[in-house]
């Protein structure tokens, strides 16, 4: 997008969410908390904040902008699981 643009570019919010998921991966990860648990907590948070934002009613582009938002939270915590899998 350029400065001259009034839209707002979908990458924006998207990256917000991942940078969201992945502080709250990394303060889970730093107490130690179960993976299964980190990433039922991630992702709990992400549907939280989507149902509050009203991204998943129609009007609001629902259900798939609450989805692609709630799916934009999740990439830290399966890295994590990745990673750290057994």
């Amino acid at each position: 997008m350029n400065a001259n643009s009034t839209g707002k570019s979908p990458w924006g919010g998207w990256l917000l969410h991942a940078v969201v998921g992945l502080g709250l991966t990394a303060v889970l990860a730093g107490l130690d908390a179960p993976r299964v648990a980190l990433l039922v907590a991630v992702l709990a948070m992400g549907i939280a904040r989507e149902i509050g934002d009203g991204d998943f009613r129609r009007a609001n582009g629902g259900p798939w902008n609450g989805v692609l938002d709630v799916l934009a939270f999740l990439p830290a915590p399966l890295v994590y699981l990745v990673a750290h899998a057994r």
